[in-house]
């Protein structure tokens, strides 16, 4: 057990840094550098991207499951 959730918070980890990569200076320059140094807009970006990594992560999860390449025990 302890494995699989270590592998799932790594996956979840490397999620959100690729996608952070991708579509953090995207995110800043469509809402405005103004926008951006308010707490709601960086807030709001966190948390679409936390939202987002971590359904990637419980599909990734639930698909290494289904092959049985990960077992829960």
């Amino acid at each position: 057990m302890i494995k699989f959730w270590t592998f799932g918070i790594l996956i979840f980890i490397v999620i959100t840094i690729i996608l952070a990569e991708f579509t953090l200076k995207h995110y800043r320059e469509k809402t405005g550098e103004k926008m951006w140094k308010l707490w709601n807009g960086r807030s709001t970006y966190w948390r679409l991207l936390s939202l987002t990594s971590f359904g990637i992560t419980v599909g990734i999860m639930l698909f290494l499951h289904w092959t049985g390449l990960i077992a829960i025990q």
